[in-house]
């Protein structure tokens, strides 16, 4: 087909039947009808993506020269390549405008970058895909694959050695990409615009460490664009800006030279965490508030300044806002960003290492187990509160989560603190759970004295007697058993059928 198309001759592996009609005339007879020919190219190149992802593949198939087949064949599909026979002006013909094909085949050419050295030109791969990604004519989802096969290249190019040649052409490449970005951010179509703003976040999270990669972006209308686009009309886009916007002020604060987008430091950081957290509070779509949480979690987690200055303000703001969330996923990622403000406080107080510990940015020679200490930075930002609510929250994946976290929390102080692992609530299992949700908050179960809710979260004590009385692990039980616990048998599942059915006599026999 390369050759046909005015590329390389591809020849068979070893280990492929010899008798395979690859120049047969059943196989011309295919190409030539275009219905045919799309699925025999769309079903092949996916096979062949495929092949490239196997460990261990069964046949090794020649990359260079399927490389440059796959680069010949996305120049037909734009009309760039220059026909080698008859056959091959007539695949040129059906070919050029196939999104179906362009997309198969930009997915084969992502793929084929997870091989190291190639012997292909860099300037053939970055200037088929900038035709792609420039080309008004390229449909949406084409372009989405042609994002990503670029951002896998230029990983590729970035992390394996390549001649000097070579990297000055990836280098000039991404410098190209910057204008061809801010077009793509001002296009019509908020799928562009989307696909825009998802390969500028995966860049900037992949190529963190190249910091003229930063001072290239940071010379642009890039950044101001994706902070712009925090108002998008379309929920989806305004999520993709504030995953984009974060991970801008999360690399600019990390120690690099390359200043925010309207580098007034840590004012605009502070305005941006602001903005967020308005988001956060008000946008009517769940998209954004879940990429909110998302980048929260990030900038706890790697150490932003604006949470590093003051942690338990932070946490505080944004469980305030994620507390009051219809959105089960938003609520998840809070619990999320709990999880993580709860493993830097247990290293911050000498109680165990942190898997964050670099972010938290802590002395190691404090003393341990400053569990008072420790309590009133919980219940500063009302964890206990935030965590016990959550644990009688209607969705199950939302409590199965809290009660995970509750129980880490009640290990990790249990040891000499007078926790009682053995120690039982009233209630357990199920009707405990039942308990829980009837009442709204687990702490209200079998303890006295009025409004636990606000107790719990300003008095460390209360909140040592909370996690002293609640069987946590009965319930992580309960919690994670599906519905059918009760009754799991082939016989249950047929009475079920049975019913959805109306349990008419034909269809008894469909069901056994």
């Amino acid at each position: 087909w390369g050759e046909q198309l005015g590329g390389s001759a591809l020849s068979l592996p070893p280990g492929l039947p010899d008798g395979c009609p690859a120049e047969g005339v059943a196989v011309e007879a295919l190409l030539c009808s275009r219905s045919s020919c799309i699925s025999l190219l769309c079903q092949s190149l996916a096979h062949l993506e495929e092949i490239q992802h196997l460990a261990c593949p069964p046949v090794d198939f020649p990359h260079n020269p399927l490389l440059r087949a796959t680069v010949a064949m996305l120049q037909a599909c734009t009309g760039l390549a220059v026909p080698a026979s008859p056959l091959g002006a007539t695949l040129g013909r059906i070919l050029v405008g196939c999104s179906r094909v362009q997309r198969a085949a930009l997915h084969l050419l992502g793929a084929l970058s997870r091989r190291g050295n190639c012997d292909v030109s860099p300037e053939r791969i970055f200037d088929v895909l900038l035709v792609y990604l420039q080309s008004p004519d390229t449909s949406p989802s084409v372009l989405k694959t042609a994002f990503q096969a670029t951002l896998k290249w230029c990983l590729s190019f970035s992390e394996t050695s390549c001649s000097s040649s070579g990297f000055l052409r990836y280098k000039q490449f991404l410098k190209e990409m910057m204008p061809l970005l801010q077009k793509r951010m001002c296009s019509p179509g908020w799928e562009v615009r989307d696909s825009a703003l998802e390969f500028l976040t995966l860049a900037m999270k992949r190529l963190k460490g190249q910091e003229w990669f930063w001072q290239v972006l940071s010379a642009s209308e890039v950044p101001a664009l994706a902070e712009g686009l925090l108002d998008d009309p379309e929920s989806y886009v305004r999520a993709s800006a504030v995953k984009a916007v974060g991970q801008i002020f999360l690399v600019a604060s990390a120690g690099s030279e390359v200043p925010g987008p309207t580098h007034n430091g840590s004012s605009n950081e502070d305005s941006i965490a602001s903005r967020f957290l308005e988001i956060l509070s008000s946008d009517y779509e769940g998209f954004p508030r879940r990429a909110v949480v998302g980048v929260f979690v990030d900038w706890l987690r790697e150490g932003h300044p604006a949470v590093q200055h003051n942690p338990e303000r932070f946490v505080s703001q944004a469980i305030q806002a994620i507390q009051g969330d219809l959105d089960w996923e938003v609520k998840i990622s809070g619990l999320e960003l709990v999880d993580t403000f709860a493993a830097q406080c247990f290293h911050r107080f000498g109680f165990s290492e942190c898997p964050y510990a670099a972010a938290a940015s802590i002395s190691s020679a404090r003393e341990p187990a400053h569990l008072s200490e420790l309590l009133q930075a919980f219940c500063q930002v009302r964890l206990f509160n935030f965590l016990f609510g959550a644990l009688g929250d209607c969705d199950r994946p939302v409590a199965l989560k809290a009660c995970e976290i509750l129980t880490g929390v009640k290990r990790k102080i249990g040891t000499g603190c007078g926790l009682n692992e053995g120690q039982r609530s009233e209630l357990q299992g199920d009707a405990w759970l039942e308990e829980t949700r009837r009442v709204g908050a687990p702490y209200a179960s079998g303890l006295p004295g009025g409004d636990c809710s606000e107790t719990v979260s300003q008095d460390p004590k209360r909140a040592l007697q909370v996690l002293e009385a609640v069987d946590l692990e009965e319930l992580e039980k309960a919690l994670g058993r599906s519905s059918d616990h009760l009754e799991k048998s082939p016989q249950s599942l047929l009475q079920d059928i049975l019913s959805a059915g109306g349990a008419l006599d034909e269809n008894q026999a469909d069901c056994y």
